[in-house]
């Protein structure tokens, strides 16, 4: 009782008293406020984007439908990124810009929640539409999120700030999946689902009030920590040589650093081999399996048990061997998904086998985002990150596709074999980009001696 005690003054210390004096002091709040922020941002988006799958089948959604759910944010994506982040580059202040953004994006929210008062033949079209449209202020935002974020945790404190940070988050998220998906099979279709959507506004209220409590203002560089590039195990000689030329003098005239491009590359495969089934899984689940929202909020808590035993191991390997290296580790596992689906004939057996899931992929989120970050330039960071991640969903616009035409040409056992090949594959790309980082840093101290 006093531990949860000690806890909740710590938190209104947090969010409500004046920042502390220290410095170092004023940056572990700062990673203590991003854990309440990444909390109350998952319970938000947790209740509309775990069930929107079930809920456009529910609308009638046909298969292509259900793979434009994913697609279509990624066209929007394409467009909104790059402008968004040269946009939150000329912020010099960007949490406001930020807290806009999030707000424009959660009110369609709302607009989902009314879809099943329109007609019956427009109600997935309609949600298509809304999932894809509100992707653009949710793209600007996460972009300026990333860049903001890097500059109040100091690069020395990421692995183990956003482990704690993902695994509180998956935590918090899965039990209101939980809970909420009970509640909606048991008001039944549409209320529960309008009733839901409704309230993730609520609590995107929340969300964006707690992220304005982040310091903005917090002396990131003046605490004593290591430079950027510690993280991955580098001396600040290493890292300087690796970025191949170093950052950019212009938001207009970005210059591509080498390991930039090469971790962009390697990412653009790999988000197509992960996203080419996620349809497939949806329609699987539902269609052949029979799940319903219960069952999709057992496959969350299984996956999030996972990752509770997943994130404290990956920091440590991200601390130890470097964020590449664990990322080539940790997304060769990922093939194991596709293969259990092409198999499995159960959903207990799907819910069980998430526990491996939930492990290996928050090895991978971890050091995705931790690798982003060290291969962006400071200057002129949110362009580099809207760069990046146009790139990347230029692939994820045609992977859901890929999933479903894999799909209507084999049937759903060869469609997973050939997505779990994918996903090995592309482990084997974050390999060679970690050969030839190696390579780079070698010939740069020859040169130097």
């Amino acid at each position: 009782m006093w531990r949860l005690k000690g806890a909740l003054m710590r938190l209104k210390s947090d969010l409500s008293m004046p920042l502390p004096e220290h410095p170092v002091d004023r940056v572990e709040r700062n990673i203590r406020v991003n854990i309440y922020h990444g909390i109350c941002s998952i319970l938000a988006t947790n209740l509309v984007s775990t069930f929107q799958g079930i809920f456009a089948v529910k609308l009638g959604a046909s298969d292509y439908e259900v793979g434009l759910l994913s697609s279509g944010p990624a066209l929007v994506s394409l467009l909104s990124m790059i402008p968004g982040g040269k946009l939150m580059d000329k912020q010099a202040r960007k949490k406001r810009a930020i807290r806009l953004f999030i707000l424009l994006h959660r009110v369609f929210y709302l607009f989902l929640a009314m879809i099943p008062f329109f007609t019956g033949h427009k109600r997935a079209l309609l949600l298509v539409l809304g999932v894809t449209l509100m992707n653009a202020p949710a793209s600007i935002a996460n972009i300026g999120w990333q860049a903001f974020i890097s500059k109040v945790i100091p690069a020395d404190r990421r692995a183990d700030a956003f482990a704690a940070r993902n695994r509180l988050m998956n935590l918090a998220g899965t039990l209101v999946v939980l809970i909420a998906g009970r509640l909606i099979d048991l008001a039944g279709f549409p209320i529960g689902y309008q009733v839901f959507f409704a309230l993730a506004f609520l609590l995107s209220l929340v969300e964006i009030w707690v992220l304005g409590k982040v310091d903005e203002e917090a002396p990131a560089a003046e605490t004593g920590f290591p430079a950027r590039g510690a993280v991955s195990g580098k001396s600040g000689q290493e890292d300087k040589a690796r970025r191949d030329g170093g950052p950019a003098k212009g938001a207009g005239k970005l210059k591509m650093p080498a390991p930039f491009l090469r971790y962009t590359l390697a990412s653009i495969f790999y988000y197509l081999a992960l996203q080419a089934p996620w349809p497939l899984f949806t329609l699987y689940q539902v269609n052949v399996l029979g799940a319903n929202n219960t069952w999709v909020s057992l496959l969350s808590l299984t996956n999030t048990s996972g990752s509770l035993l997943g994130y404290g191991f990956w920091a440590r390997q991200c601390r130890k061997r470097g964020n590449l290296s664990t990322l080539a580790i940790a997304s060769a596992g990922i093939f194991a998904i596709p293969l259990v689906y092409a198999f499995s004939k159960s959903l207990l057996t799907i819910v069980c086998f998430n526990l491996f899931t939930g492990a290996i992929f928050s090895g991978v989120n971890l050091a995705l985002f931790n690798c982003l970050l060290e291969v962006t330039p400071e200057e002129s960071k949110a362009s580099y990150i809207a760069y990046y991640t146009t790139a990347v969903n230029v692939s994820a616009i045609f992977a859901p596709m890929v999933g479903v035409g894999l799909l209507n040409l084999y049937g759903y056992r060869t469609a997973f074999l050939i997505c779990a090949a994918m996903r090995l594959s592309a482990a084997g790309f974050f390999r060679l980009t970690r050969y030839l980082e190696e390579k780079s840093l070698s010939g740069a101290r020859e040169f130097a001696m």
